[in-house]
């Protein structure tokens, strides 16, 4: 009778014995090395009119009117459509197959979007959303529509929450950059992987703003933190 008693114990201390939190996967980017595996794309335009969208993107150094030099990542673009959406991508490695992850955002960039100041479309000073999604970030057909849901302008979607806006303390003229860091703290994003655990970081800006807006990126930090635990 005591060996049928201890013998479930045994097996259940020794399992717990093998059981242990994974760690959190971080990807923290300065872009001073080049890219690091970040890629451009540029969504909601009719395709075919990147000229006349001036869509540009890649490694710039900083606006003279930032008093440091430093690398940064530029997304830059006129948005005639109403509705041009910015993104920078970003694949995650090292995660675990079908968990669910708690995500941490922090990035800071260079803006000469004044703030509390209306436009046409809307004011300058656009959306930034954050999110981490399955697929990877990336446009299909003539007008160039995303296959994550990013939401629509100041509202989130389901890949991709809204962290803040480019919205700036400077002067209409002459242009002024100035740097702003926004997070998500206080407002928890959420990501589960499938079988294969993929995972693809996505960042953008989102707006109805008819003018031109470029981005400086100088610094992006994501922390996935994984919400159970694994038995090897």
């Amino acid at each position: 009778m005591l060996k049928k008693f201890f013998a479930p114990l045994a097996m259940a201390a020794c399992l717990v014995s093998t059981v242990h939190a994974a760690g959190p996967v971080t990807i923290n980017t300065n872009f001073m090395d080049g890219k690091s595996g970040w890629s451009a794309g540029f969504g909601d335009y009719p395709v075919g009119s990147e000229e006349f969208y001036e869509l540009e993107s890649g490694i710039r150094m900083l606006p003279t009117s930032i008093k440091f030099r430093s690398k940064s990542f530029l997304l830059s673009g006129n948005n005639h459509s109403d509705d041009l959406c910015m993104f920078m991508r970003k694949e995650v490695k090292g995660l675990l197959p079908n968990v669910r992850y708690k995500v941490k955002f922090s990035v800071t960039f260079a803006s000469s979007s004044p703030r509390d100041v209306v436009g046409v479309g809307g004011s300058p000073a656009i959306t930034v959303k954050a999110g981490v999604s399955r697929k990877r970030p990336s446009t299909t057909g003539d007008d160039a529509r995303l296959n994550i849901d990013k939401g629509n302008q100041s509202v989130g979607g389901k890949d991709a929450m809204v962290i803040g806006d480019t919205g700036v303390k400077v002067p209409l003229t002459p242009e002024t950059y100035r740097l702003k860091t926004l997070t998500n703290a206080g407002k928890p994003f959420y990501f589960k992987t499938d079988a294969s655990g993929k995972g693809w970081i996505f960042l953008g800006t989102d707006s109805g703003f008819e003018a031109k807006t470029s981005v400086y990126f100088t610094h992006v930090k994501v922390t996935l933190v994984p919400q159970v635990v694994r038995i090897d």
